[in-house]
């Protein structure tokens, strides 16, 4: 009897089956905290990406937006006023300023009606679809006032704030007339520039055919003019992003994650200034009674394995099931010009 109470006297440690047993809670307590971690990680995930898509979409309408409103302006009286055009090669797709605003409609994933010209580089081609191009004309400077210009051929002097630059397509204009011409020189003289607009008849286009603005434009505005083509292609990263390319400058890239762009114009058919008919770019009858825009943007989510398994989504009436796990959403916007709704 004192020999087994001894023996339990010095017993230490605990046995397999308690060890096995705090092992198994300990597991599963881990299993849970993994569990917790790997799912907030993807919730994380999910909203990162969510949120930049939706910030990505809200800066690639801000930036076509600001252009489509302000395609045609022409001065004080909107595109009512007459313009005189002096450039050579005042039809090609560059110097088209009488033209602001036109479009080309994505006719297959490969293909666009009308021809897409040679100035628009690298479009992005195959997928599901095709990807609309829009095409506006406008001013994208700071206006400076004309200060002196004492005819119609002479050199026009504008307040020093200006920032038009040697070789730029300018528009001056007050409301009763305007026109467009190359500025061939551009000096700074006591705080002014003196902007010239020497001719080159029979030049290349974009140059001046004739020096004959058509008539004094002192006390109206100069701005830079150029022509601004936007569509998709893809990044040195191989993603579908939203480019824009200015005149005959290398395009560069605005949003990233843009994948797919479809447009609508609607067009006022009886001239009471309101939307009568939405037609493709291919269906326009007339792209002066174009009063409004609506444009259906595609965007993805930059990073991959975003989703357990590929996100079917619909866009543009078509239902698609990409190969990969990336994020998804469209959106919408209505963009009037604001220069038809004067």
């Amino acid at each position: 009897m004192q020999i087994n109470q001894k023996l339990n006297r010095n017993q230490q440690g605990l046995t397999l089956v308690e060890v096995m047993v705090a092992m198994t809670i300990g597991l599963v307590l881990l299993g849970g905290v993994v569990t917790v971690m790997s799912s907030s990680q993807s919730t994380y995930r999910v909203n990162e990406a969510m949120a930049r898509m939706q910030e990505n979409a809200r800066y690639a309408f801000q930036l076509l937006s600001r252009d489509i409103r302000m395609a045609g302006y022409r001065g004080c009286r909107g595109d009512i006023v007459t313009i005189t055009n002096v450039l050579n090669g005042k039809a090609d797709f560059l110097w088209r300023f009488d033209q602001p605003l036109e479009g080309y409609e994505a006719t297959s994933a490969n293909g666009w009606d009308p021809t897409l010209p040679s100035e628009i580089t690298v479009p992005l081609t195959g997928g599901n679809m095709g990807r609309d191009i829009i095409v506006l004309r406008g001013v994208e400077s700071n206006y400076a006032k004309v200060i002196s210009h004492a005819s119609e051929s002479a050199d026009l002097v504008v307040e020093g704030g200006g920032d038009i630059k040697t070789g730029n397509a300018v528009l001056v204009s007050n409301c009763q007339g305007a026109a467009i011409f190359k500025a061939t020189g551009v000096s700074n003289v006591s705080g002014q520039k003196v902007i010239t607009h020497a001719d080159n008849p029979g030049g290349s286009a974009g140059s001046n055919a004739s020096t004959a603005l058509g008539k004094s434009f002192k006390d109206g505005e100069v701005a830079q003019i150029s022509t601004r083509s936007y569509y998709i292609r893809e990044n040195p990263a191989g993603i579908p992003s939203l480019y824009r390319k200015r005149g005959s400058q290398p395009a560069e890239e605005l949003v990233e994650g843009v994948e797919n762009m479809q447009v609508e114009y609607g067009e006022d058919t009886n001239g009471d200034k309101t939307i009568d008919i939405y037609h493709k770019a291919n269906a326009v009858t007339n792209w002066e009674n174009v009063v409004s825009v609506r444009i259906d943007l595609l965007v993805q989510s930059v990073d991959d394995k975003i989703t357990s398994q590929p996100q079917t989504y619909t866009f543009d009436g078509e239902a698609v099931t990409p190969t990969d796990q990336r994020l998804r959403q469209t959106f919408s916007a209505v963009i009037a010009l604001r220069n038809r709704a004067l």
